[in-house]
Order: C-alpha cells, then sequence, then structure tokens
C-alpha cells in the first residue's frame, strides 16, 4: 500500500488545477483510504487529493461527532468520499466563519462562504451522486473543492491570523 504524506504551501501542487477521475478501482481506493487515514491523523474534517500532491479531483471529509467550533454546533457528518465533484449555491445567503487548512499549519482565516449548496459527484465505484449541504458541512465541500482548483482560503480573504497549535 502506497503512503502519502501531507505537502505544504508554498508546494506548487496545491496551486495546480486538478485532472478528472475517469479510473475507478483499486488504486482509487488505496487513495482514499489513504485521504482519509491523514485527515484522521491530522485532526482535519476535510482533504483534498492534491493536499497529498495528487492532481485528482477526490476530496473526502468527515465530522466523526458533534462538536461546538467558534459558537456553532456542528453536526456530524460521516466519513464522504466526493469523485469529480461539482457544488451549486442554493439561495443568495453567505456566512463568515473562520477556516484553517492542513496545508497551512499556524494560520486561519476569516472566509465568507455559501450557507447552503447542492453537489454532484461520483462515489469510490462511479456511480452518480448528488445531495446537499448546509452551514459547516457546505463549508467543508468549498473549501476542499477549491483545493481541487488550486484555490487556498487565504485567496478569499484578508483577514488571517498566525497563532500556534497547541500540542497533542
Amino acid at each position: 500500500m502506497t503512503e502519502y504524506t501531507l505537502i505544504y504551501v508554498p508546494d506548487p501542487a496545491l496551486r495546480a488545477k486538478s485532472q478528472p477521475v475517469s479510473t475507478f478501482g483499486a488504486e482509487l481506493r488505496e487513495l482514499v483510504d489513504n485521504m482519509a487515514r491523514v485527515m484522521r491523523e491530522e485532526k482535519g474534517v476535510g482533504l483534498a487529493a492534491p493536499q497529498l500532491g495528487i492532481s485528482q479531483r477526490v476530496i473526502v471529509l468527515e465530522v466523526a461527532q458533534a462538536l461546538e467550533r467558534d459558537g456553532e454546533l456542528i453536526e456530524p457528518v460521516p466519513l464522504t468520499a466526493l469523485i469529480n465533484p461539482q457544488i451549486t449555491p442554493v439561495g443568495n445567503d453567505k456566512a463568515e466563519g473562520w477556516e484553517g487548512c492542513l496545508s497551512i499549519p499556524g494560520q486561519r482565516g476569516y472566509v465568507e462562504r455559501w450557507r447552503h449548496i447542492t453537489y454532484t459527484a461520483q462515489d469510490i465505484n462511479g456511480r452518480a451522486v448528488q445531495g446537499r449541504a448546509s452551514d459547516f458541512h457546505a463549508r467543508i465541500i468549498q473549501h476542499e473543492v477549491d483545493h481541487l482548483d488550486g484555490i487556498l482560503y487565504t485567496d478569499r480573504t484578508d483577514q488571517v491570523e498566525t497563532f500556534v497549535r497547541p500540542a497533542s
């Protein structure tokens, strides 16, 4: 099994537009498994393949249990892999919120995102999937889809703060 590791800014792979996935099988399953492993080890809630240096349109996300973040109750989201995702805003409602990124440790920024989105994608077997997400769930998907286009959250804000990550 190939072991993938997280890459960090300023690695140019984080700024490249990812290629659509056209082959579904064992190699894709291995990538998704590795992405979930890295995301969990790093205590993240989402990860895009470019963050492992892989130029493929693949994201994973998971909120394992309900939690409170910046005064907001966040509902659990089961482990989800979206292949070739596309998002569409629902309505005009946007919200600002703090975001961080595993590829930019020690920073977070205040970013405006759509509150409600729908998405279409493929699952790990290539079957079409669609869904709807709101609030933090929608924020995660938008953040990770941005990675697929070489966009970092720091491109969407001028409100960035630096902090020291507490030792775990």
